[in-house]
């Protein structure tokens, strides 16, 4: 028995150091702001935004709304999956169709409220946490945004896999992939059910290439649901709650201890059992097919939720991979860091691109801080 205590602690020990703030050394926390003048495009990126808050209004959201008011004519919102928990959008006539619908909503109103552009984008949650109804989950989300606003949209639509671009001058091209779609194990569209184009991995992979060739001088976003890098749970990293409070994962307020065999969750995680995990080997297909298109490029941006945290990570050849995955304030997590870490953050927030006319990128990282205040915690100027 003692012998299995003292695995154990050298197994949570080794599954990362946990964090709320980590910057990397000798890089600079704060930049310059850039004159409004000077900004062409501003693009606010937020994941994991759809759970209930305890507020009558969502902090992160309010906050991310009066950032987008300020440049109403030059903003677009990217909201990066997971917009309806735990199970996407439920039918009119299930019991709780109107707290889902609600989540959901409250996203859009950033949009009508500050006048602004909306892209959203599906999450594994919105495919009803990869469950046997989720395209059909994820197709009624498709339908509810498409009829609600001129002013945004959801990208891909109907479970494609995408890719799908849109361009913003000729300054910056946004591409949208569908990351469930590679992940999700039950009905899909496919070649025989659907007339998505691409449709195979392959096309998909493809098209994507071809899309960052083709971009001419735009600066690319390349935007979904599932990181290509993180220092959190879905890269396997739990700090020891996980291993004595497993089931926390399910409930924030689950403190149930479970010391010894709490630790068979976090084991079977890091093994590969979900697909939602880095360890998983459909997701690991996911990041070895998408590297082997980014290593033939560099200055890209590659942005994801999907982690309940705020990481910037130094990406394959010179790209740079964003995690925007705190987009409530209700969710709870841990946090590590490791050699390609920038910056971890363990607060909700969003994050800020400014794309200059002078080609410059500044990002911002905003945050709630614990006194409820929104801050701009970190800024830097992107691939100088």
């Amino acid at each position: 028995m003692k012998n299995i205590f003292y695995f154990l602690f050298l197994l949570i020990i080794c599954s990362g150091c946990s964090t709320s703030y980590y910057l990397r050394d000798g890089q600079e926390k704060k930049v310059d702001e850039a004159e409004d003048s000077k900004i062409d495009y501003r693009v606010l990126l937020i994941g994991d935004a759809g759970e209930p808050s305890l507020n009558l209004r969502e902090p992160v959201l309010f906050e991310m709304e009066k950032r987008a008011s300020l440049l109403p004519d030059k903003t677009i919102n990217v909201f990066l999956g997971d917009n309806i928990y735990p199970f996407g959008l439920e039918a009119e006539e299930d019991l709780y169709y109107e707290i889902t619908k609600n989540c959901l909503e409250e996203q859009i109103n950033v949009m009508k409220n500050s006048g602004t552009k909306g892209i959203f984008i599906p999450g594994n949650h919105d495919w009803g946490d990869g469950g046997l109804d989720g395209w059909d989950r994820v197709q009624r989300m498709c339908k509810y945004i498409d009829l609600n606003n001129p002013l945004i949209e959801i990208l891909p639509k109907d479970g494609c896999p995408g890719p799908v671009y849109r361009d913003f001058g000729n300054k910056v091209r946004l591409i949208f992939i569908d990351t469930q779609w590679w992940l999700h194990n039950d009905n899909k569209p496919d070649t025989s059910n659907c007339n998505c184009d691409p449709i195979t991995k392959n096309e998909v992979i493809n098209s994507i290439d071809t899309l960052i060739r083709t971009s001419g001088e735009r600066h690319i976003i390349l935007a979904g649901h599932h990181p290509l890098d993180t220092y959190g749970p879905h890269g396997g990293y739990f700090d020891w709650k996980a291993h004595i409070f497993p089931v926390q994962d399910f409930g924030k307020y689950l403190w149930i201890p479970l010391p010894v065999i709490g630790s068979i969750y976090p084991l079977a995680r890091m093994a590969g059992i979900s697909p939602q995990d880095m360890s998983n080997s459909h997701y690991k297909n996911y990041i070895e097919r998408m590297e082997e298109v980014l290593s033939k490029y560099n200055k890209v941006i590659y942005a994801a939720g999907h982690e309940h945290s705020l990481q910037v990570i130094e990406g394959i050849n010179n790209n740079i991979y964003l995690v925007s995955g705190f987009g409530t304030s209700t969710h709870d997590n841990n946090l590590s860091y490791g050699d390609k870490s920038i910056l971890s953050l363990l607060n909700p927030g969003f994050m800020q691109l400014d794309f200059l006319s002078d080609k410059k990128i500044r990002l911002g990282v905003f945050v709630i801080n614990d006194n409820g205040i929104c801050e701009e915690t970190f800024s830097t100027w992107l691939f100088h």
